[in-house]
């Protein structure tokens, strides 16, 4: 197999490239705030938060759109990067504050690696096409139309980990049964596929608007394999978490919740969010920012973040990661905080208490 690639050392992670990255930051909500330590004035946080240039991140777009992140008194500033590694470097050198769109797989990856990172929320779950040319879209049907392929994935991509773990589960073994092939970067995939330089790409959904315009065809979801899966998870380190016991953090969270009921609402104001920077016809962003498998969601879905962690020890993605308590990096409090101020601010509405139904669901007894 061509390109394995797992991180054993905090020096091989250094050694990936740092990019810059698209970042946004904010603090917002309309409700009661306390007022800061000087004077009347409310206090204003700033964070930056990075997430992938190719297109944005829907939440985070509406967020800013709406003025949710004004209504929490957090200041927006955004850096765009290449890739997950490069924007998880960039968040552990201090560039960022917040990695948005960095996928579940990655962030692990650094954990498991020696970075003291925190998911405290999520934003996407599902919605990573497996691509192939169009003239082949008839041949697979089944992962055993998989054996002695040579597949095309994204270096420590969510999408990689689901197509890996459900090989596993059917029985193929994917260090023998296929030639799997890792790739820096979406593009860089893409550009693979269209040459005839692998057969199969497990690509990302940030690049379906591309592999739309390549000509290349789907024939299948990362839902399909993992119908529960998650992919991007709000992270930052953990250090960044004490000052005002995470309350920067907890207003972000609070204003991607509000982007989500909006979006959930009426996705066409996900269509205005996104056109700011995605310069492309409303038919065109709508296809991208609702395509119906990709799932917005800003809880942090702990347990299925810990079934990641297991399933990447348990294929060998990772190693030596027995002795890290995967609990000690989740912090579900900041989002339970945030949910909880909501129902108070609006007691009319039912989502809120709906959204805090599904979290005791998804989180019940975890954390950090």
């Amino acid at each position: 197999m061509k390109n394995l690639f797992k991180v054993k050392t905090k020096k091989a992670l250094a050694a990936l490239t740092a990019a810059v990255v698209l970042a946004g930051c904010g603090v917002g909500n309309k409700a009661e705030k306390a007022s800061s330590t000087e004077g009347n004035e409310e206090k204003t946080y700033e964070l930056t938060v990075g997430y992938g240039q190719s297109q944005g991140a829907p939440l985070f777009d509406i967020a800013k759109h709406e003025g949710f992140f004004e209504d929490e008194n957090l200041k927006v500033e955004g850096v765009g990067f290449a890739s997950s590694a490069d924007g998880l470097n960039g968040l552990q050198a201090g560039k960022i504050d917040i990695g948005l769109t960095f996928g579940t797989a990655a962030p692990l990856t650094f954990i498991a690696n020696g970075s003291d990172f925190s998911v405290i929320g999520g934003h996407l779950e599902g919605g990573h096409p497996i691509l192939v040319q169009e003239k082949d879209k008839n041949k697979y049907k089944t992962l055993e139309d998989y054996k002695g392929k040579k597949i095309g994935t994204i270096r420590m991509f969510t999408s990689d980990i689901v197509f890996r773990t459900a090989l596993t589960d059917a029985g193929i073994d994917w260090e023998k049964d296929v030639d799997i092939v890792e790739f820096k970067t979406g593009g860089d995939l893409l550009q693979a596929l269209t040459s005839g330089k692998v057969d199969v790409a497990v690509s990302a959904g940030s690049q379906y608007l591309q592999a739309q315009k390549a000509g290349l065809a789907v024939v299948g979801w990362s839902n399909d394999l993992n119908p529960t899966h998650v992919c991007c998870r709000v992270v930052t380190r953990t250090d960044l978490l004490t000052e005002d016991k995470g309350e920067a953090y907890k207003r972000f969270l609070k204003a991607l919740i509000r982007a989500e009921q909006v979006k959930n609402e009426d996705p066409k104001v996900a269509v205005e969010a996104a056109k700011t920077h995605l310069k492309l016809d409303d038919e065109t962003v709508n296809s991208i920012v609702n395509e119906p498998h990709a799932h917005y969601s800003s809880d942090p879905n702990s347990h299925e973040v810990k079934k990641m962690w297991e399933q990447m020890k348990s294929i060998g993605y990772i190693e030596n990661a027995d002795e890290i308590n995967i609990n000690e990096y989740i912090n579900i409090d900041l989002y339970e905080r945030a949910l909880n101020e909501l129902i108070e601010e609006y007691p009319e509405d039912q989502y809120f208490k709906d959204q805090l139904d599904k979290f005791n669901k998804q989180n019940e007894n975890e954390g950090a």
